[in-house]
């Protein structure tokens, strides 16, 4: 392939993955209207992101897999292809099951194309051009998730709702005929071993069965069905873990937790993507419920925490480079400690520019912690499982994602059985909230996430407690 040929088959890969990064954070801007239009709670609302984000969790071990079996451009033809013809589904839902059905046709589409986007960019560019064009994949997904707020602003303040997703189908096109012309067929790799479909089912039944659990709890008190959901949870769980560790070619390589270490960073960096879909849920909801801001101002509004983290990751990324993942990584959780207790201030009468703070806030947190972390996590990971540590953070990240929206929506809900008047239940639709009840239940979600973010500060403090302990081990050795 000549430079031209390489660089046009990029940008239509590439393509595709800013289109998934934009829907990624559209929807957040949209689910004030979507509550209006499908008249719904706290709890059915979730569902709008949860849904695509569970799917994503559940199945990219296994599409991550096939991608090696199948070939790589052939399978990212056939995610993006579901994920324009789902697009289409998500804009012509006329009831709100219809639109989570098709956001967890999203999620498979979705799925597909972030298994194999590195992958595909990798194969096609020698090594000399590698670095280059795996660098602008980042800036591709950090433009995606930026322009994802302002987008939906403007479309939805313009055309309504549905525009968010029909966006997507022509660009879909356009990325399906452009991949086709220009991509070179990657054939796939038999297995050395039988693929792991017992393994991938389990993971997939821990995932939904877990995150309905909490996303159930978000209804109401304690009862039978989450009992059994949770029984559920314990099973699959302890089913796919048994099953994994038995195998000689596992779905998720599970033997690299046994280094305590690592199994803390990458807690740190599961607590980390839970406190980032905090706001990204509960604010656009917050700066239309309760400072009546049009539609195309929040999706402005929530721009500042992305800019902030663009700018300030390559900072935490040169602290940890001189002085150490530690110390950045944990000047980074005590600045997400300090922005949830800043969230948790805001009001019915707040200001713009303080609620901004507070968003600005979160994105300098988390581009001080970011980086930090995933340095962490491969430097306790051995050199040889390089690959399969990047796998898992990915997982790691989707499954953070769908468990902060989830834990926000149960946080907000438990607020609002706490500070709620007779006759307002969590079942209630978000306009029916009295404004006061909602500002407190709003709160109330901060505090927990800033609790989330001390539980993260001791993960990252943990090699410290290591070392301390080895050295007191060490002092009573010398001493006898």
């Amino acid at each position: 392939m000549t430079r031209r040929q390489l660089w046009l088959a990029f940008s239509f890969v590439t393509t595709a993955t800013f289109m998934v990064n934009v829907d990624s954070s559209i929807v957040n801007v949209a689910l004030p209207t979507l509550s209006h239009q499908f008249h719904l709670n706290v709890a059915s609302l979730q569902w709008v992101v949860t849904m695509y984000l569970l799917v994503i969790t559940a199945i990219l071990p296994i599409v991550a897999k096939l991608a090696d079996v199948l070939g790589r451009r052939r399978i990212f033809v056939i995610g993006l292809t579901i994920f324009a013809g789902s697009s289409l589904l998500c804009g012509l839902s006329q009831s709100f099951p219809e639109l989570v059905a098709a956001r967890g046709l999203q999620g498979i589409g979705g799925s597909i194309m972030q298994a194999n986007v590195m992958s595909i960019v990798t194969l096609m560019f020698p090594q000399d051009m590698r670095g280059r064009a795996l660098g602008t994949i980042g800036s591709v997904v950090a433009g995606g998730t930026l322009m994802g707020p302002i987008l939906g602003g403007l479309l939805i303040a313009s055309f309504g709702w549905p525009s968010i997703f029909f966006v997507n189908v022509p660009i879909g096109i356009i990325g399906i005929l452009g991949i086709l012309k220009y991509v070179p067929e990657f054939p796939g790799k038999p297995l050395q071993q039988r693929f792991d479909v017992l393994g991938g089912t389990l993971f997939a039944a821990f995932v939904v069965v877990f995150l309905t659990l909490f996303a159930d709890l978000s209804h109401s008190a304690l009862s039978l069905k989450d009992g059994v959901l949770a029984t559920a949870t314990v099973i699959f769980l302890y089913a796919f873990i048994k099953v994994e560790l038995r195998r000689k070619e596992p779905l998720v390589e599970l033997s690299v937790f046994r280094q305590p270490l690592f199994s803390a960073a990458m807690g740190a960096g599961l607590l980390y993507w839970i406190l980032m879909l905090f706001p990204a849920f509960l604010m656009p909801i917050y700066l239309q419920e309760v400072l009546r801001l049009p539609v195309w101002e929040i999706g402005i509004l929530m721009v500042p925490q992305g800019v902030a983290m663009l700018v300030v990751s390559p900072i935490g990324g040169y602290f940890s480079d001189h002085f150490g993942t530690v110390g950045p990584a944990i000047a980074g959780m005590i600045l997400f400690v300090v922005a949830e207790i800043w969230f948790a201030k805001l009001g019915k009468h707040t200001s713009v520019l303080f609620a901004i703070g507070a968003m600005t806030l979160q994105g300098i947190a988390a581009g001080m912690f970011s980086s930090p972390n995933n340095s962490e996590i491969f430097n306790q990971a051995d050199k040889s499982l390089t690959g399969i540590v990047g796998g898992l953070i990915a997982s790691e990240r989707n499954f953070g994602r769908s468990l902060g929206v989830t834990f926000a929506a149960l946080a907000l809900s438990l607020g609002i059985q706490i500070y709620g008047v007779p006759g307002h239940s969590t079942d209630a639709e978000m306009r029916q909230l009295p404004v006061h009840v909602f500002t407190s239940a709003f709160d109330f979600a901060f505090w927990v996430a800033a609790a989330i973010a001390v539980v993260a500060i001791i993960l990252v403090l943990f090699p410290y407690f290591i070392k301390h302990k080895e050295r007191r081990r060490m002092t009573i050795i010398k001493g006898e």
